[in-house]
């Protein structure tokens, strides 16, 4: 038995965590070999084994919990959604799609759980609202010590018109207004004038400053404005000499056009022209090219090769 199977304790083969010591080891197993090395004690290795053995304590997790299932049961006048909730109903659960994971009875117990406690919050904060409104009218019955110390509002609601017949009177007093600036374009400082003062980049920015390798032994304002004004005269004047436009000065075409000939009389076709030659199928003898050469001597009358 000892040869079919591994001491214990021993990585499983197939294990690909990290194994001090183990690369140094050859000529066992690696079930052997891991068992040798995580029992030398002169290799440095974690006290407790990676994973923890389940059957040392006592964890157990039962779900669901127990006050999931008193919370789903003491629902009134229900009669579909009670604990155990039968696999393969079809209908509509509560927030079941957000439990995944599970068996159907667990998942189903557990979204009605959170679904009557979400009910139950929302019923507290009505109720809460409702109380104030209550406190506020006055109308409010305090039954216990916590309720009998809330702050009532000094204004009881509905408020009370004190003076009716000023309630449709408007007061027209003229207030002074400091004149609106005009707002201004905001233009970029590499093609603003060189004597705009915001002519400058702020301290921090990390763009490219152009002109900027050879500027050292200034403030940041002093050095970025030097370099803008730099860049916008360079840019300026090559705007105005090298990126001009040019104007090419070319004879009128002629008003009427003659239309190319296409029959030559010293020259023949090129080879492959796709166009008629007048008696060309009646000749033979000769290329095409020299052939097609005077093509319309044909149509004069000259049959000759």
């Amino acid at each position: 038995m000892e040869l079919v199977s591994s001491p214990n304790p021993h990585f499983i083969p197939g294990y690909t965590g990290f194994c001090p010591q183990y690369k140094y080891r050859i000529g066992n197993t690696y079930g052997t070999t891991t068992h040798k090395v995580l029992l030398d004690p002169t290799v440095h290795h974690a006290e407790k084994l990676v994973l923890s053995d389940r059957y040392a304590d006592d964890y157990k997790t039962f779900r669901p919990a127990l006050r999931d299932i008193d919370i789903v049961n003491e629902r009134q006048g229900d009669t579909i959604y009670k604990h155990p909730m039968v696999p393969g109903y079809e209908g509509f659960v509560p927030r079941e799609h957000a439990e995944y994971g599970q068996r159907y009875t667990v998942q189903a117990t557990e979204a009605l759980s959170d679904f009557e406690k979400l009910q139950n919050q929302k019923k507290a904060a009505m109720n809460e609202i409702i109380k104030v409104g209550y406190l506020q009218d006055n109308k409010w019955d305090p039954k216990t010590l916590e309720e009998k110390q809330l702050t009532q509002s000094d204004f009881k609601l509905p408020l009370i018109e004190v003076r009716p017949e000023c309630g449709g009177l408007l007061r027209n007093v003229p207030v002074t207004e400091p004149p609106l600036t005009p707002p201004t374009a905001s233009v970029s400082p590499y093609f603003s004038d060189n004597i705009d003062p915001e002519k400058y980049l702020k301290s921090g920015f990390t763009g490219h400053v152009p002109f900027g390798f050879a500027s050292f032994g200034k403030t940041n304002k002093a050095m970025t404005n030097s370099n803008l004004c730099d860049f916008t005269s360079n840019y300026r004047k090559r705007l105005s000499n090298e990126w001009a436009p040019v104007e090419l000065d070319r004879p009128d075409p002629p008003i009427l056009i003659q239309p190319a000939e296409i029959y030559h009389k010293h020259i023949g076709q090129l080879p492959n022209y796709s166009g008629h030659i007048p008696g060309a199928i009646f000749r033979y003898g000769r290329t095409y090219g020299n052939d097609s050469r005077d093509a319309k001597r044909w149509l004069r009358g000259d049959f000759s090769n």
